[in-house]
């Protein structure tokens, strides 16, 4: 649904560390008390609401402009988990859909409320696995509501989106600077399909070099390997980013001691999770913590692991972990560089807030 002009979203810096904001203590002492920064203009905050089959995110960003372009910062993140079960054949209930309106709903309120971002200033996208009459039924709940409505992305806008944040433009080597995109790839494995693709440079017919997308899609008892045969970006790219719940949740599980926003893995590490969430699940969902001897690091790796435990039981990581390691070896991953994006749940949702900026 996205076309090629996502290539000037990729403009913007990749890998943005979220903003935590501590409160310190600084008892009844004048002299500890800073003044409150400025109230940032409304004209720079952007929200956006991105609805899932089984998950709803909010984003606030401030967008400013500098010199050098737009300075995006992001100043909050949300997630809720609706409280009614989904059936096993993923087909929403009537009630399951109007707790995913109330959830867009209660997001709504809060970064207008919170935050003040202006309602013309406020985006929702819906994912593609809403699929079918669960999009209309949405669509009519959340107008009814909030009186918008949603834009949703088909399975190829949602690639191109993942691909233009979660794949840095550029990296450095010797103290150059190299285009990333043109030897990188990114892989969206779930249990039941690996999305993938990666950008290349064309040329148009007025002679420009301008970035276009490849992407596919392929279930997971698939023609992986086929697709791996046949497809050179597959084939000749040998950095490849990893995103998707699966892979969130091994290097969560297997490091959670890490919590910088590009995480290299290994097939070494794939292999052991699956070992691991085939023998003794219960043990891979509650990883030692206590080892981590810096106390917000131990607080965002607890925060990671029960978050994780929210979504898997150990049925479904056994299920997850034994798809990633058949996606794994039919894709040919072992002489790979491998990274996980660990932002990579909200790559789609701030580049989407991009592009209707840009518009």
């Amino acid at each position: 649904m996205l076309s090629r002009t996502l290539y000037g979203a990729a403009k913007m810096a990749i890998g943005l560390a979220f903003m935590i904001l501590l409160s310190v203590g600084c008892g009844s002492e004048a002299r500890c008390q800073t003044p409150a920064p400025p109230a940032p203009d409304p004209k720079e905050l952007h929200g956006g609401i991105e609805v899932a089959l089984r998950s709803v995110r909010a984003i606030v960003l401030r967008v400013s402009t500098n010199p050098e372009g737009d300075n995006i910062k992001i100043i909050s993140a949300d997630q809720i988990t609706p409280s009614t079960s989904i059936p096993k054949d993923d087909k929403p209930a009537p009630e399951y859909i109007r707790d995913l309106a109330l959830a867009v709903q209660k997001l709504s309120d809060k970064l207008q409320n919170d935050f003040h971002v202006p309602p013309n200033q406020l985006h929702l996208v819906g994912l593609s696995d809403l699929a079918g009459q669960t999009r209309g039924d949405l669509d009519r709940e959340v107008r009814d509501k909030l009186g918008k409505e949603i834009t949703f992305l088909d399975a190829k806008g949602e690639t191109e989106l993942n691909i233009a944040g979660n794949i840095p433009r550029y990296y450095q080597f010797e103290g150059k600077r190299y285009d990333n995109r043109s030897i990188s790839l990114l892989l969206d494995i779930s249990a039941s399909s690996v999305r993938g693709g990666y950008q290349q440079l064309s040329m148009t017919s007025h002679g420009r070099a301008e970035y276009d997308y490849v992407t596919w899609d392929i279930p997971i008892n698939g023609p992986l390997s086929a697709e791996a045969a046949q497809n050179p970006g597959l084939k000749l790219r040998k950095k490849v980013y990893l995103v998707g719940n699966i892979v969130w949740a091994l290097t969560a599980l297997l490091y959670p001691q890490y919590q910088g926003d590009y995480v290299p893995l290994t097939m070494e590490d794939i292999n052991s999770f699956y070992y691991r969430a085939m023998t003794d699940p219960e043990a891979l969902l509650n990883p030692d913590l206590s080892r981590i001897s810096n106390e917000n690091a131990r607080k965002e790796a607890r925060k990671g692991r029960e978050a994780i435990k929210a979504i898997y039981t150990p049925r479904t990581l056994t299920a997850g972990a034994e798809s990633l390691r058949l996606a794994a070896t039919e894709l040919n991953l072992a002489d790979k560089r491998l990274i996980f994006a660990r932002n990579s749940n909200w790559a789609r949702i701030l580049n989407f807030i991009r592009l209707q900026i840009e518009q």
